[in-house]
């Protein structure tokens, strides 16, 4: 089920995880999100099951200063509101939000449908619904209880983004790829700007990292590069 295996540890991306559910689309109802539309929150019940046909979407906590963390964002072809659908409690004003970050196609399902059709006639949809929670409790726990230095996870993250925007990953003595603003960044990592900017400023001083912006990513030193996502020290 899991397709990409950079993503077993430390990725804000969710990949395609519940295909299987495109074969039953027609036991839903077809709803269109733009670009920005708040699809779930605001302190609403969540009485449907939700599935990301098209589009993208972001998970994030807010607070009420508007200060955000980004939990993950949500790629098509995945279930996604499925804890508070079973959990029966509203995802609470300013704390979960899902948004759009593109023009989103999204299917509903009823409880009831889910109960009597999806349960006992395609069980393998359950099967393939409850594999893909568990490993979304895997990667919150993995990224939640993350020890590592701040330089540490700034390079995981990175080496997420190279591998979602690049053919050629990390191969070659010098990585270049579309980059990641620095205050996305910093929601991803749930650090303050200034405490970010100095981390990568370290990074470049060592030669790791010789330029990040949203267009751009360049990465100088790959040994040392990868040295920081596996936390481990180079020989001098």
């Amino acid at each position: 089920m899991l397709t990409n295996p950079i993503q077993d540890f430390y990725s804000p991306w969710i990949y395609a995880q519940n295909k299987l559910w495109e074969s039953v689309l027609e036991l839903g109802k077809k709803h269109l999100y733009e670009k920005g539309s708040i699809i779930l929150g605001g302190g609403k019940p969540v009485d449907y099951l939700y599935y990301l046909h098209a589009g993208c979407i972001k998970f994030s906590k807010l607070t009420a200063d508007g200060d955000e963390k980004i939990i993950w964002y949500i790629d098509k072809e995945n279930i996604f509101g499925a804890a508070p659908f079973f959990d029966r409690r509203p995802i609470r004003e300013m704390c979960n939000m899902l948004t759009a970050l593109e023009d989103c196609e999204v299917y509903t399902f009823t409880r009831e449908c889910f109960s009597k059709e999806i349960v006992v006639k395609h069980p393998e949809l359950l099967e393939n619904l409850i594999q893909s929670m568990a490993y979304k409790i895997f990667l919150g726990l993995n990224r939640g209880g993350d020890l590592s230095s701040l330089p540490s996870r700034i390079c995981k993250v990175l080496h997420y983004v190279i591998e979602r925007e690049t053919e050629e990953g990390l191969s070659g003595k010098k990585v270049r790829s579309k980059g990641i603003n620095q205050q996305e960044l910093a929601d991803i990592l749930g650090v303050h700007r200034v405490t970010l900017n100095n981390a990568i400023s370290q990074l470049k001083r060592e030669g790791v990292i010789e330029h990040m912006s949203k267009r751009s990513l360049v990465i100088n030193d790959i040994e040392r590069f990868r040295a920081y996502v596996q936390e481990r020290k180079l020989s001098e």
